[in-house]
């Protein structure tokens, strides 16, 4: 009796302390962390449930294979490399390396490429001195351990360097499509020094300092990474598929369509239809127009698609090489009392409220290297907040796209609930909803059309989160949303057959970020996968469902002690990024 009671109380003390997280005790999934230790770690779920008929349960397993930092061949992961691929170091003489510090953010997506048997894995930085990194992943045939080796810097040089690389994909003919993200605004440049904003002026280092040899309209674009057979890459931009804040690209299965969305603040939904399967070098740009059903939860609308125009990417290149400058496209007047002078457009974009007018010949240029206010111009909707993952479920046909925040120009004449029309004066105010800074998932379903298959027709909400205020004495406390479900979802996968919808968090609403799964067959938020350390982001997510006969999740820990609680950290090595993997067994 003695021995027992020991281990009762610890039973007792434990459900006590994950009382009110219902997601606790279950094999499938893991509990909020409420200790020191738990908040310092990467904790996975043993079990991932599959709602097949009849459902199925898989193990987990978690593995890291590099930290930023870490080196391996010769090559440090995450080192900026300048123009001509020499090492870029900060003022005090230390190497810049991409981990979360110094104003970037850290690797934000890796991707496995299966060639010839070989697994390769691509992983690109988030840093305004944008670089990207490939490894050959050794593959154990009995367990599918992987473990990196080769490590070799792809550059960018061709394209005048990379920028701020966020999410990515794997296209169905097995290429890394990448990103180029928050896109300076160019009608801000100096054309005497060359300078912008302080966010644009990180770039120098790449130029040797030297600015002036920059251009805004160098990035802001789709880049597209192939492997030969023998595993050498090949880089590219695509200037077909317009320039703005590229959150993600996720080709359809007809390999024409793709859905872009993009991410900041009155930012747009695109899509881009390729003339040839496979080729994303040249196609049709589109911009969709939110006409709003419902404004419940947040909410439900029917989309139009509006044609921007079609494109070459060797045509655009020619402009953005020609380094163009914002008022060769475009001629501006001030707004007076919220309203343009006769023969101005007046739109509201993340640039603000703007009276434009396209000098002549120059809508081409308009379209593609200012995609946002050109979809603008052509009453498309630009009130989008935070536009994050899209992925794809063909058991359910339909899309699902993560929106991390509903606020803004998402609102009605608002911001965080007040009266403000900073984002609606001047533009369409199309949607019109309640402020929920927890965020939402929404799907949209497809549709066939005279252009393609796979025709997004409208989008709707199929999970929120919910703002909570916890008392001061609780151990969630620090939560700013309900624990029990998303705040602030961003990268996102479907499992297809399993109906499975794997949601990551960035946020600072929970003060760990969580991986969810989302069951889709009953619409209904299912387990709390994963929780990451202090201050990371959960990136990455990314369903690989065959490799050589193993299946595997992509994981990214992203900028520990980054964002917050950058006081917990203890030493150096906490803050490194870390790219890892879930095994499912």
């Amino acid at each position: 009796m003695k021995k027992a009671f020991p281990i009762v109380l610890s039973i007792v003390a434990l459900s006590s302390l994950y009382a009110n997280d219902k997601f606790a005790n279950k094999d499938t999934s893991i509990s909020v962390p409420v200790t020191d230790q738990e908040k310092r770690e990467i904790r996975v779920a043993k079990k991932i449930k599959f709602n097949t008929i009849p459902s199925q349960t898989k193990k987990l397993e978690y593995k890291t294979l590099l930290k930023t930092g870490d080196e391996l061949n010769g090559e440090i992961f995450g080192l900026l490399k300048d123009e001509n691929g020499k090492p870029i170091r900060e003022e005090d003489g230390s190497l810049y390396i991409c981990n979360g510090q110094f104003g970037g953010s850290g690797p934000d997506h890796t991707q496995f490429i299966e060639k010839n048997g070989k697994i390769y894995m691509i992983t690109q930085f988030e840093c305004q001195i944008g670089a990207i990194y490939k490894s050959e992943l050794e593959q154990d045939p009995k367990t599918g351990e992987l473990t990196p080796k080769n490590l070799e810097y792809i550059s960018e040089k061709d394209y005048h360097g990379g920028w701020v690389h966020c999410a990515g994909s794997k296209t169905p003919w097995n290429s890394f499509l990448g990103s180029e993200e928050y896109e300076p605004n160019a009608k801000k440049l100096d054309p005497k020094t060359g300078k912008l904003d302080a966010y644009y002026n990180l770039k120098a280092p790449y130029f040797g300092g030297d600015l002036k040899k920059s251009s805004p309209y160098y990035y802001g674009w789709i880049t597209e990474i192939k492997l030969d057979d023998n595993g050498n890459a090949s880089y590219t931009k695509h200037y077909s598929m317009g320039r703005f804040s590229h959150e993600l690209a996720y080709v359809m299965p007809d390999q024409r369509t793709v859905y872009l969305s993009d991410d900041g603040t009155n930012t747009a939904l695109f899509m881009y239809i390729a003339d040839k399967p496979a080729d994303l070098s040249s196609g049709t740009l589109y911009a969709a127009k939110w006409i709003q059903i419902s404004s419940k939860g947040a909410g439900k609308a029917k989309l139009k698609w509006i044609k921007l125009a079609h494109g070459r990417d060797f045509e655009i290149k020619r402009m953005v090489d020609s380094r163009l400058k914002f008022n060769d496209i475009f001629d501006e007047a001030k707004p007076k009392n919220g309203t343009c002078p006769i023969g101005y457009t007046s739109i509201n974009t993340s640039a603000g409220h703007e009276c434009l007018k396209i000098k002549p010949g120059m809508e081409k240029a308009a379209a593609f290297l200012e995609s946002r206010r050109y979809a603008a111009i052509k009453g498309a909707t630009t009130e989008f907040r935070k536009m994050e993952g899209i992925t794809y479920d063909p058991d359910k046909e339909r899309l699902y796209i993560s929106m991390s925040s509903i606020g803004k120009g998402m609102e009605d004449n608002k911001k965080k609930g007040k009266p403000n029309n900073k984002y609606d004066i001047g533009g369409n105010n199309d949607i019109r909803l309640k402020y929920n800074p927890c965020g939402a998932v929404y799907a949209l379903d497809i549709r066939k059309s005279d252009e393609s298959n796979f025709v997004a027709k409208n989008m709707y909400s199929i999970i929120e989160g919910k703002p909570k205020k916890y008392p001061k004495n609780s151990k969630y406390a620090i939560n700013k949303c309900d624990i029990n479900s998303i705040a602030n979802p961003d990268n996102i996968t479907y499992l297809p057959g399993k109906y499975v919808l794997l949601i990551g968090e960035d946020t600072s609403k929970h003060q760990n970020d969580y991986l969810w799964a989302f069951n889709t067959r009953k619409n209904k938020l299912q387990d709390r996968v994963v929780t990451t350390p202090y201050g990371s982001e959960t990136t990455s997510v990314y369903w690989q469902p065959n490799l050589n006969g193993f299946s595997y999740i992509n994981f990214v820990t992203q900028h520990p002690y980054g964002e917050t609680d950058q006081d917990k950290k203890r030493n150096p090595e906490d803050v490194q990024s870390i790219i890892g993997y879930i095994q499912v067994k």
